[in-house]
């Protein structure tokens, strides 16, 4: 498979999310790397790589640091295995891939792409993203990972009771809705049923049908100030009223148990049918409970699934999940799943809102250790409201680095105008500084714009006005700081870049390549056209395959279909196979299609492999199953249609425009690479 057909396979499926995209990008290209070639390194020399220019090109130079930067994300674990003259053939290789990266970087930059305002937030959007470590005290944040990392040994069953109310709700209504909460509380201590108490008063959907009760769920599940209630209160205890965004809660902690860590499991999913009543009597359950007898009785499990499981998504890996957690499953999904004890052990039929499955555990695995979960439990503080604690450490810090100079007066006065209605408070001009950072200042102006923002027109008190300075004040420091991350931070520097490029990489592809190779019909077919012999089906047939549990089955489907002409139409195969399957689902199923000699097929249509290829009625037996397959046409090795095969034939012609644009774009920018420098950077490669 080529570079450009792995590129387009992998990013067009990603389209949605081009942050994989951007951040994959040189990885992929790796990924397609020719062979290896054998250069004799020279003895390592002492050279500086931040300075070092790799190569050039017009208008652009590129140093070993940043190469090795890009290198080493994709490489780094592989290349200290190599030995000195596999590395050194490694390193050149990526280097001619990442030349042709930042020449069509280099062609976006001409067409002007990065100076469209799409493209100038979308980088924006990233650059915030990029940001937020830098923006965080690491000593705080330590101190949130071991709370939370404490938290999820625990679990936590609980109930709660909501009374909503808007985070801007004016005092008069934020009052209410807490005296509401602060009474059902103590109806509750009083003995009133804490469920009853949610159906008629939670304004939680889900209490109507629950009493209030969320299951068991650990950290980093629920909102930070909910959690804390939960874990601080002890098992059969109700919490004093809290706040969240949402409105004022109570909670009930009912239980508390060392967390269960983590299963994996597969399933098989047996959906119901439309207006199918539910219940045990169901179809959907019967067949559910006789493919879960045939696996008691030692039917093969993958064989099953794929046969059986209507889960599309999981159903050619066997129905395998990835590994799951307390509270991130359907409850009784999550239930029955826990209960099984020994890998391979299989759950009867459960039922779910998408219907009946039957589990089977594949592994179960304890907590990880800290180590292993820190970069998941950093990127979940920092954009949770753990975090907001550590702004001020932060915003103090920076005051004191970069030089804040405020004008206590003029904020003083400024901030008090804003609530206070006697005479001798009046606004300072709107050119006044109100305190300066590095060489910026920041105005009256500024602040008042901020404060029409927030409020809208509405009325403010001292407290609100305060804060709002407080929030303007901080928003201006941490503004100021992320605009120089780059010249303080060289890995930010690094990624942004790599950000920055890989958005542009995608417009300029999309333009040049993609979009041109699915529109452009002309040059499609005229491809097409030029590599017919790279596109012909091998030897096929038209067959019928009909997998029956006994004999007697076949014998039956022999005369039902007699007269019948083949191939089967899709409505005839629903009625046949519903016809026989009334006792049991697993009676018969039949499998139709076009077969190709090596070409993909499911485990039971692999039966045509094991019978001659020629037209006419053929019964065999495979797997404890009785086929009975009809070939009603032979096909020998031909020519592809165009239409058969397009999404294959835009691919290579995709390839094909790639080669040709790149081999354009080393003609219009030469490439001088410094084979000093390269031969000094191969030489210094760090070896295991």
């Amino acid at each position: 498979m080529s570079n450009q057909e792995v590129i387009y396979r992998i990013i067009s499926t990603v389209k949605f999310s081009r942050i994989i995209q951007v951040l994959s990008f040189v990885a992929i290209l790796t990924a397609c790397s020719p062979a290896r070639r054998s250069v004799s390194p020279l003895p390592s020399q002492a050279f500086n790589p931040d300075s070092a220019v790799l190569f050039a090109y017009p208008g652009d130079s590129v140093t070993a640091r940043e190469f090795l930067y890009v290198y080493e994300k994709s490489n780094a674990d592989s290349s200290r295995r190599m030995t000195p003259e596999q590395r050194a053939g490694a390193i050149r290789e990526y280097l001619d891939l990442y030349i042709n990266f930042r020449l069509k970087v280099k062609a976006a930059e001409e067409a002007g792409m990065d100076k469209q305002t799409s493209f100038q937030q979308e980088l924006a959007q990233y650059r915030k993203q990029l940001a937020k470590p830098y923006l965080v005290e690491n000593r705080v944040t330590e101190q949130l990972i071991q709370e939370a990392y404490e938290r999820l040994k625990q679990e936590v069953r609980a109930s709660h009771i909501l009374i909503a109310v808007d985070e801007n709700a004016s005092p008069a209504d934020t009052l209410k809705a807490y005296q509401l909460i602060d009474s059902l509380r103590t109806l509750a201590l009083k003995g009133a049923s804490f469920a009853m108490l949610a159906e008629q008063h939670s304004d939680d959907p889900s209490a109507a049908s629950n009493g209030g009760d969320l299951g068991y769920f650990s950290a980093l599940q629920m909102v930070y100030p909910f959690e804390n209630a939960a874990y601080t209160t002890a098992a059969g205890d109700i919490s004093h009223p809290f706040k969240t965004r949402f409105g004022y809660h109570v909670v009930k902690v009912q239980d508390k148990r060392p967390s269960q860590g983590q299963v994996k499991v597969a399933h098989i999913l047996v959906r119901p049918q439309p207006n199918e009543q539910e219940g045990a009597s169901s179809e959907a359950h019967t067949k559910a409970t006789q493919i879960y007898e045939q696996l008691q009785k030692g039917a093969d499990w993958k064989d099953m699934v794929e046969r059986f499981s209507e889960d599309v998504a999981t159903r050619s890996s066997g129905g395998e999940l990835p590994y799951f957690g307390t509270g991130n499953m359907m409850p009784d999904f999550e239930e029955a799943a826990f209960a099984l004890n020994n890998t391979g052990d299989i759950s009867q039929p459960i039922k779910t809102r998408y219907g009946w499955h039957i589990i089977k555990l594949i592994d179960r695995q304890g907590l990880a250790p800290l180590s292993e979960l820190r970069p998941t439990l950093e990127r979940n503080i920092e954009r949770s409201v753990r975090s907001e604690g550590l702004l001020q450490d932060m915003v103090e810090r920076l005051k004191k680095e970069n030089g804040f100079q405020p004008d206590n007066e003029n904020i003083a006065t400024t901030v008090s105008s804003l609530y206070a209605n006697t005479p001798e408070v009046s606004v300072p001009p709107a050119d006044a500084n109100l305190f300066s950072i590095r060489k910026n200042s920041f105005k009256v102006s500024d602040f008042l714009d901020f404060v029409r923002q927030q409020l809208n027109g509405l009325k403010t008190d001292s407290m609100t006005a305060h804060r709002l300075y407080q929030q303007f004040e901080a928003k201006q420091i941490m503004n100021d700081e992320e605009s120089h991350l780059a010249d303080k931070y060289e890995n930010y520097r690094l990624l942004l870049k790599e950000y920055r490029d890989g958005i542009l990489l995608f417009d300029i592809m999309e333009q040049k390549v993609w979009s041109q190779a699915s529109e452009d019909s002309v040059g499609l077919q005229a491809f097409f056209e030029n590599h017919r012999n790279k596109y012909k089906w091998g030897e096929r047939v038209g067959a019928t395959l009909f997998d029956a549990q006994d004999e007697e089955t076949i014998n039956s489907v022999k005369k039902a279909i007699q007269g019948l002409k083949m191939p089967l139409e899709p409505e005839q195969i629903t009625s046949i196979e519903k016809r026989f399957n009334t006792a049991s689902p697993l009676v018969l199923q039949i499998h139709q299609g076009i077969y190709e000699k090596d070409g993909y097929r499911t485990t039971a249509e692999s039966v045509i492999d094991q019978v001659a290829w020629k037209k006419g009625t053929q019964q065999v037996t495979h797997d404890d199953r009785m086929y009975y397959i009809i070939i009603h046409e032979v096909l020998p090795p031909e020519f592809k249609k165009l239409d058969e095969i397009k999404g294959i034939v835009i691919a290579d012609y995709q390839t094909y425009l790639d080669k040709q644009w790149i081999a354009s774009l080393r003609q219009k920018y030469p490439v001088e690479v410094y084979e000093n420098v390269l031969q000094q950077l191969i030489a210094s490669y760090p070896s295991p």
